[in-house]
């Protein structure tokens, strides 16, 4: 049994989770959890009042992002950590990023619009106040408007990668955003491969550079977590994981605090940094 927890996969309203940096970390002190990450998707703007908060409560936050990237025509996610939030060409790219999302989103609109849905662009802004648009929130804002009975609904018949309402949009190949993290001194991660790779995939990754593997995550069943973990071994890599916590269902409640990793993980992923940077 863990009995010093850590987290380093977590989503706040910074980009399609549920609740604010603050909220997050006054879960994650309830929960016992002694370090987290939080990593929302192409933005760390949520790390700021985190960490404020994990210092008044005593939990160690560590800078966390997740970046969508391509990988073969294929939308993949990996993970930075350590990174420093202050470098000019990393805050350049994330801008870029969300650009990019925000382009994605209008166009995803403009289909569903063509399609008979009354939903705008505007009505997600004042509903999720973030210009970060991910799919969630617009799953989200058709359930609420009575459109469909559930996201999942909504990924199936529209905004999956095969649906009608998609849009592909083009972003920074995987093998260039490991190497945009790791020149802010940084560390890369390959997140929840389990959902999208095969192992001949898994080893693009470790060709280009990834400094890890997010081992341990909600998808991942006990031949994957253990799979990857050899992967990790075999090639000198980190080991990472965590409950992909966003808060709006109820198995994200089961994970948070379930879903973690031992701290001693926390501390080889910031030993990893300290030899990244030295």
């Amino acid at each position: 049994m863990i009995e010093t927890k850590a987290d380093l996969h977590i989503h706040t309203t910074a980009s399609d989770g549920k609740y604010t940096p603050e909220e997050v970390i006054a879960l994650a002190a309830k929960a016992g959890l002694k370090a987290v990450s939080i990593t929302d998707h192409d933005t760390y703007d949520g790390y700021f009042k985190a960490n404020a908060a994990g210092t008044d409560l005593g939990v160690e936050v560590i800078t966390g992002i997740e970046i969508t990237a391509d990988y073969n025509g294929r939308e993949c996610h990996i993970l930075g950590y350590g990174f420093e939030t202050g470098n000019p060409e990393f805050k350049q790219f994330i801008l870029a990023q969300k650009r990019r999302r925000y382009l994605r989103a209008k166009k995803m609109l403009a289909n569903l619009q063509k399609s008979g849905f009354d939903i705008s662009i505007d009505e997600i802004f004042a509903e999720y106040g973030t210009m970060n648009i991910s799919r969630n929130h617009i799953a989200g804002l058709m359930v609420k408007k009575g459109f469909v009975t559930n996201t999942n609904d909504v990924f199936a018949k529209w905004l999956g990668n095969e649906g009608p309402a998609y849009f592909k949009i083009e972003y920074e190949s995987a093998a260039n955003v490991i190497k945009i993290i790791q020149n802010t001194g940084g560390v890369a991660v390959l997140a929840h491969p389990g959902l999208n790779f095969l192992t001949e995939d898994v080893e693009y990754f470790i060709g280009n550079g990834i400094n890890g593997i997010e081992c341990i995550h909600p998808s991942h069943n006990y031949e994957l977590q253990k799979r990857y973990r050899e992967i990790c071994l075999s090639n000198g890599l980190l080991e990472t994981g965590g409950s992909d916590f966003h808060g709006y269902k109820s198995h994200d409640h089961v994970n948070f605090g379930t879903v973690v990793v031992d701290y001693s993980k926390a501390i080889q992923l910031k030993n990893g940094l300290a030899e990244v940077t030295n």
